[in-house]
């Protein structure tokens, strides 16, 4: 491989197969300039984005961070990657990479922060937010700062969105969503009383792709007037209930719930509501 283009001691870009590339490694580019050819024995990763656009941005954030920390996010995300059994969206090399680049900077000016929706992330993603502790502990031992949980939930907003290859803005306006949501739930259901806690939990998943759908408008719409006046008129209460959750959903959203997603929550309320009795 030839560099085209140093980015700095440890970052350099080549051509492979017509397609520009980021080349890291310790050392790869010291002393080198375009032309030269790549000690292969040095390099450590191969990135491949081949949207325009991304490839200037990870040139451009790889040329103002310390090598450190792109192996830390390269780490977590290899760790990601076997924990969840999937591929992520290569996005996350650059929006990884400059959260927790960032993250260290506040760190050291001592601007820590309060994650807002910890408690949500920890129960909406239990698996992202245990390798978002494993993330917060290798940064702990590599360079002794403990960025504490409310990071740990950040980072696996970022693994979220990663494995849906969405925005973190949208993973996080889901949880965000889902988070109100439950508190008008908890309006009408005690989590003290036996059996409400569990049968609320076993809701988060339905409300979080519920919200997917409607941003992506792609509600379910079969179309079933039978279904929805059934419900309607045998389930007050749970049509009550769920009157309120789509006042919310239509007004946050501003895109009007269909019919047959109506029905479905209906039913899904109906256990909470026999509890509730």
């Amino acid at each position: 491989m030839i560099i085209k283009k140093v980015i700095n001691n440890n970052i350099v870009t080549s051509m492979d197969e017509g397609i520009e590339v980021v080349v890291s490694g310790r050392g790869l580019g010291f002393g080198h300039r375009e032309g030269d050819a790549i000690d292969e024995k040095k390099i450590e990763k191969i990135y491949r984005i081949e949207d325009g656009e991304q490839l200037r941005r990870f040139k451009d954030l790889l040329a103002k961070l310390p090598l450190e920390n792109l192996e830390i996010a390269e780490e977590i995300i290899s760790l990601a990657k076997k924990e969840l059994r999937t591929e992520l969206n290569e996005n996350i090399h650059i929006t990884l990479t400059d959260h927790i680049n960032f993250a260290l900077e506040r760190y050291d000016k001592g601007m820590m922060f309060e994650n807002a929706l910890l408690f949500e992330v920890k129960a909406f993603y239990p698996k992202e937010y245990r390798i978002g502790e494993k993330a917060v502990e290798l940064i702990k031992k590599t360079n002794g700062k403990d960025l504490g949980k409310d990071e740990a939930a950040s980072i696996a907003l970022h693994i979220v969105s990663a494995e849906l290859n969405e925005k973190t803005s949208m993973a996080f306006t889901v949880t965000q969503s889902v988070k109100r949501i439950f508190e008008l739930l908890e309006e009408d259901f005690d989590r003290q009383i036996p059996g409400n806690s569990d049968k609320l939990d076993d809701l988060i998943p339905i409300f979080k792709h519920l919200i997917y759908r409607i941003i992506l408008r792609e509600q379910y719409d079969g179309d079933d007037k039978a279904l929805y006046e059934f419900t309607e008129k045998n389930y007050p209460e749970e049509m009550r209930i769920c009157r309120k959750l789509v006042t919310y959903l239509e007004e946050q959203f501003d895109e009007k719930i269909k019919m047959d997603e109506i029905s479905y929550i209906v039913i899904l309320l109906r256990k909470l509501v026999k509890n509730k009795a």
